[in-house]
C-alpha cells in the first residue's frame, strides 16, 4: 500500500506528477553552448553570484528554469542560472541558486548521497541521446555528493558511484554549486559533439523543483524531454579509454556461531585473518565496460533498512547493497525481476560486459558461488562444490522510449540447472501512454539426489511466465496496471519471484486537483487492486485500497485510507483443509509523511486490519486475525553535521474469533552519523527485533535480538577507502545451544537445535579494517 505520491517524493527524485492547466507565457531555448575553456573553473570565479567580467563571454550559460512541482509549467519561484565550460579533461557546470530568503535554506555535511531532503541541484546526461538511460550528478549547498545512473522505466540507482569533484557555498543571494566531471568517469559515443541533458534545483521547504528545460508533468519521462549540450570537437579529449583496479586487503577478528552440523553447533574463533582481493575495470571505445572480481570482499559494511518479515505469505524483496552487482545493474533490467543478485552469496570470481554499440545495449554476467556447496557435510558428493551464473542481456532501441530485448539466466550447480530465455520490449505509445511486455519459459532439473544440498525442487519442472504492463502520465490522471501470469512449472533461483502458479492483475491509478492560490498544494484520489487465481481457478487474494491525499508545503502528504483484503488458502497450499477458506480482512489507516522543518523528516503509517495466521500450531489450520500495525521512519539533524535516523515497526495480532493474543513483533532501530569533514564520518547503528509469541495459538517462536554496528570511514571518493568496524549480534538462544539426551552431552535430534532461553548470546561478533584503493589509468 505505497502510495504514490508518498513512493515518488520519498525516493528523492523529480518524477512528474503533478500537471498544471496552463503553459508558461514564454518557452525558454532548450539548447546550450559547452565552450572550451583555458583553465578549470572554481567558485572563487563567481564571486557575489556573478562570473568574472573576463570570463563571462567565454562561458555556456542557461537559465528560465520552469517548474515541474507543485505548478507545473510556472515560472520557478527562485532564479536559478547556469554556467557551463569544458577543458580537455573535464566538465565544469556551475550553478548560481538565488534566494530571497538564504536563512531557510537547507542543508548539512552528510555522507555521500545523503543529501535528498536538502536543497540540491542536479544535472542528469545522455551522452548517447538515447533518452532512456543517463548519469545523474547532484550537489547540496555543503558541496556534498550523490550521484545516480537514470533509467526511464525505474528513475535513480544510487548504486552507481563515480570519482568527480563538487563544492557548494551559501552566500547572501542565495548558494552556489561546481560540479567538475572528469571526461573519462563518462561514457559516451566516440565521435558525438551533442549530448542530452537535464537540470533541476529542489526547493524542498515549497515542495519545488524546477527544470531546465521544460519537464512537463503532462509528458511521460523526463529524458524524453531533454535539452541538448553543443560539446564542439571531443577528439582532443582525455576520455573514458580507461583501466581501473581497485584492490583491497581485510583484516579481522571472528567469533562466530556454527551450525552446519545441526547435531553440533560450536563457535568458531578466528583471529587477526587476513584476505585480499579486488576488482578492475577497463573501458572500450569509451562506452563498453569490462568489469572482473577476485575474491570480492561483501562485509557487511551497510545493512538492511527494517521490514515486516513475520508472518508473511510470501517472500520479502531486500534490495541489493554490494557494489559490484549494483553497477550497471539496469543493463538487466526488465519487467519481470529475473536477476535477483543476493541469490549469489560467496563467489569468488565473476565478470561482467555492459554497454552499448550504436543503439544496441549488451549485458553479460558470469560468476560462480562458493555458498551451495558450504551448506553440506564433508563427505556429502557436492560438498565445497560451487554454483555457477550465467546471465545475458541485450535490447535494441526502436526510437524514443521503444525497444525490444532478449534475457537467458542460468545457475548450475550438481549437475542440475534453473534455466531461462525469454523475450521483451517497451513501447512508448506517445506522451502519455507506454507499454512493456515480457514472455520467458524456465527448464529446472534437480543437482545430484545423493546429496543434502536441495538448491533445485526435485524432478524436472518447466513451464512459462508472461507479464504485461501499462502506463499512463498525464495532466491529473496517472495509471499503472500489470498482468502476470506464472504457470506451475516456472522457476526462477537467479531471478527474485513470490510465488508460481499464479495468475494476477494490479491496478494503481490517482486523479488530482491544483488549486490556485491555495497552502493546500494538490489533493486527489488513489485507489490501489491487487487480484490472482491460481491456474485451477481458486482465488489467492484480493487486496483494495482506496484513499484521498492532500500535498501541503514541505513536501507534506496526508493520506487516510480505507481498504478490504481477502485471502484464500486451502489444502494446495500444504494446509490440512480439505476445501478453500476465504479470509476478509476490512481495514482503515493513515499515512502522513513530509519534512516541516530543516532538521526533521518523517514518514508515519497506521492501520487497523485484518490478517491470516500462516503458521498456525502444528497440526492445525490457519485462521483470521485482528492486526495492527505502525511503521515510522523519523530522520533528525540536531547538528549540521550530525544525522539520527530512526525505525519502529510494530505489528500486533489477535484472535478474530476470541480475542486471543496470538503474537506481536517490533523494531526499534537508530542510526547515527556524525560527519567530521566530507571524507570522515562516524556512524552508529544499534536495532532491537523481538517477536512475542502465544504457543496456543502460533507456531512462531519467541524471539529477542540486539544488533550493533559501529563504523569509522574515510572516502575522499568512491574506491579509496578506509573502513574501521565492529559488528555484533545478540539473540535469546540458551547457552547450552541445544537440548541433550538424558545422560550425555548429545543433542537430541528430536528437540530444536538452539532453543530459545530467557537470557542473550552473543552469536556473532567481528572487529575488521578495510581499505582499497582506487587506481586509474
Amino acid at each position: 500500500m505505497a502510495l504514490a505520491q508518498v513512493g515518488t517524493q520519498e525516493q528523492g527524485y523529480a518524477k512528474p506528477s503533478v500537471v498544471s492547466q496552463s503553459q508558461p507565457k514564454s518557452q525558454p531555448i532548450s539548447d546550450a553552448n559547452v565552450p572550451l575553456l583555458n583553465g578549470p573553473l572554481t567558485l572563487s570565479d563567481f564571486a557575489d553570484m556573478e562570473p568574472r567580467p573576463e570570463l563571462k563571454d567565454k562561458l555556456g550559460h542557461l537559465a528560465q528554469f520552469i517548474q515541474n512541482t507543485p505548478v507545473d509549467g510556472a515560472p520557478a519561484t527562485e532564479r536559478t542560472e547556469v554556467y557551463l565550460g569544458r577543458t580537455n579533461t573535464a566538465l565544469y557546470i556551475v550553478f548560481l541558486c538565488f534566494d530571497q530568503h538564504p536563512e531557510l535554506i537547507r542543508t548539512h555535511l552528510a555522507r555521500r548521497e545523503n543529501i535528498l531532503k536538502d536543497d540540491y541541484v542536479t544535472v542528469n546526461l545522455d551522452p548517447f541521446q538515447d533518452r532512456q538511460r543517463s548519469v545523474e550528478f547532484q550537489v547540496n549547498p555543503s558541496g556534498v555528493q550523490a550521484d545516480a545512473s537514470w533509467t526511464e522505466a525505474s528513475g535513480p540507482d544510487y548504486s552507481f558511484d563515480q570519482v568527480w569533484d563538487s563544492d557548494g557555498r551559501i552566500t547572501h543571494k542565495g548558494w552556489m554549486a561546481l560540479i567538475v566531471i572528469p571526461f573519462r568517469s563518462l561514457r559516451f559515443p566516440p565521435h558525438g559533439s551533442e549530448w542530452g541533458a537535464v537540470f533541476w534545483r529542489n526547493l524542498p521547504r515549497n515542495s519545488e523543483n524546477d527544470f531546465w528545460p521544460r519537464v512537463s508533468a503532462n509528458v511521460s519521462g523526463e529524458l524524453s524531454q531533454e535539452g541538448t549540450l553543443r560539446m564542439g570537437g571531443l577528439e582532443g579529449v582525455t576520455g573514458s579509454h580507461n583501466v581501473q583496479l581497485n584492490p583491497y586487503a581485510l583484516a579481522q577478528s571472528e567469533h562466530t556461531l556454527e551450525t552446519l552440523d545441526p547435531m553440533n553447533p560450536f563457535f568458531s574463533s578466528r583471529h587477526l585473518e587476513g584476505t585480499a582481493g579486488g576488482e578492475g575495470k577497463a573501458i572500450l571505445k569509451d562506452s563498453i565496460v569490462f568489469d572482473a572480481t577476485i575474491n570480492p570482499d561483501f562485509s557487511d559494511v551497510e545493512s538492511d533498512q527494517p521490514q515486516f518479515t513475520v508472518n508473511q505469505r510470501y517472500p520479502v524483496y531486500f534490495p541489493e547493497l554490494r557494489p559490484f552487482f549494483l553497477e550497471n545493474a539496469s543493463y538487466f533490467a526488465t519487467p519481470m525481476t529475473l536477476l535477483y543478485t543476493r541469490n549469489i552469496i560467496q563467489p569468488d570470481f565473476g565478470g561482467r560486459i555492459t554497454g552499448k554499440i550504436g543503439r544496441t545495449n549488451l549485458g553479460i554476467l558470469a560468476i560462480d558461488d562458493r555458498e551451495p556447496g558450504k551448506t553440506v557435510q564433508p563427505g556429502d558428493p557436492l560438498y565445497n562444490s560451487k554454483a555457477e551464473f550465467y546471465v545475458g542481456r541485450a535490447s535494441q532501441d526502436l526510437g524514443k522510449g521503444s525497444n525490444i530485448g532478449l534475457m537467458y539466466t542460468d545457475e548450475e550447480f550438481g549437475g542440475g540447472f534453473n534455466r531461462i530465455g525469454g523475450a521483451d520490449f517497451t513501447w512508448r505509445l506517445n506522451n502519455h501512454w507506454t507499454m512493456l511486455g515480457q514472455t520467458v519459459e524456465s527448464a529446472t532439473k534437480e543437482n545430484n539426489p545423493s546429496s543434502t544440498a536441495t538448491v533445485f525442487p526435485s524432478g524436472y519442472n518447466a513451464g512459462p511466465a508472461t507479464d504485461f504492463q501499462v502506463q499512463r502520465n498525464g495532466h491529473s490522471f496517472n495509471m499503472f496496471n500489470e498482468y502476470q501470469d506464472v504457470s506451475k512449472g516456472f522457476t526462477t533461483l537467479v531471478g527474485f519471484l513470490q510465488t508460481s502458479n499464479i495468475r494476477s492483475d494490479h491496478l494503481h491509478a490517482t486523479y488530482q486537483w491544483y488549486p490556485k492560490h491555495s497552502q493546500l498544494q494538490s489533493f486527489g484520489l488513489e485507489t490501489n487492486q491487487n487480484i490472482a487465481f491460481d491456474h485451477a481457478h481458486n482465488r489467492v487474494y484480493h487486496y483494495t485500497t482506496f484513499d484521498p491525499f492532500f500535498l501541503l508545503p514541505n513536501n507534506i502528504v496526508l493520506a487516510p485510507l480505507v481498504g478490504q483484503n481477502s485471502d484464500t488458502v486451502g489444502p494446495q497450499n500444504g494446509y490440512p483443509l480439505t476445501e478453500n477458506r476465504n479470509f476478509t480482512e476490512n481495514f482503515v489507516g493513515f499515512v502522513a509523511r513530509g519534512q516541516p522543518r530543516q532538521q526533521l523528516n518523517f514518514n508515519l503509517q497506521a492501520i487497523k486490519s485484518g490478517n491470516v495466521n500462516y503458521n498456525p500450531p502444528a497440526g492445525e489450520v490457519p485462521f483470521l486475525l485482528d492486526q495492527e500495525t505502525v511503521q515510522a521512519l523519523i530522520s533528525i539533524n540536531p547538528l549540521r553535521q550530525l544525522t539520527d535516523d530512526n525505525t519502529y515497526l510494530l505489528d500486533r495480532d489477535h484472535s478474530a474469533q476470541d480475542g486471543q493474543f496470538v503474537y506481536e513483533t517490533q523494531v526499534f532501530r537508530t542510526k547515527l552519523n556524525y560527519q567530521f569533514t566530507r571524507a570522515w564520518s562516524a556512524r552508529l547503528i544499534a536495532e532491537y527485533d523481538s517477536t512475542l509469541a502465544n504457543p496456543a495459538e502460533t507456531s512462531l517462536a519467541r524471539t529477542k535480538q540486539v544488533q550493533t554496528q559501529a563504523l569509522l570511514t574515510w572516502l575522499p571518493h568512491p574506491g579509496t577507502v578506509i573502513y574501521v568496524g565492529y559488528n555484533s549480534d545478540l539473540q535469546n538462544y540458551n547457552h547450552q545451544l541445544c537440548t541433550t539426551l538424558p545422560g550425555t552431552r548429545k543433542c537430541n535430534p528430536n528437540q530444536p537445535i538452539l532453543p530459545r532461553g530467557p537470557g542473550y548470546l552473543n552469536d556473532g561478533r567481528q572487529f575488521f579494517i578495510k581499505a582499497s584503493y582506487l587506481f586509474r589509468f
